[in-house]
């Protein structure tokens, strides 16, 4: 029923702020971006993970959070923090499971680095 690949959509106060940060800071590739309509896709470096972005009046960042998986939660989260990503506290690890690391975008959306351990 399902086909591989997953999609996220998130409404944004200011569509080039948010291409910038997903593009400059994370690396993710425009798909496509609709100026009058004020929406964009990205690819992400993963195969079939697609995110959607629309410019709206009213943002309401929601306490889901969005992961992301990293060979080396150490090297990512400094790389990140070369280029002006700022996360929220320390790299967590759940011990023998994974190390988690929090950051926001712009718009206050919560994101998550996640690097799988000890699960061989």
């Amino acid at each position: 029923m399902f086909k591989p690949g997953v999609g996220f959509h998130y409404n944004v106060s200011n569509l080039e702020r948010t291409l910038a940060f997903y593009t400059e800071k994370l690396g993710f590739k425009v798909l496509n971006v609709d100026t009058n309509m004020r929406q964009a896709m990205l690819t992400t470096n993963t195969k079939d993970c697609l995110i959607g972005f629309a410019e709206a009046q009213s943002i309401h960042p929601s306490s889901t959070c969005t992961t992301f998986e990293v060979e080396n939660i150490e090297q990512a989260v400094l790389i990140l923090q070369q280029k002006g990503v700022e996360f929220k506290g320390e790299i967590i690890e759940v011990p023998g499971t994974v190390k988690l690391a929090t950051f926001s975008d712009p718009d206050g959306y919560k994101l998550m680095l996640s690097e799988i351990i000890g699960c061989e």
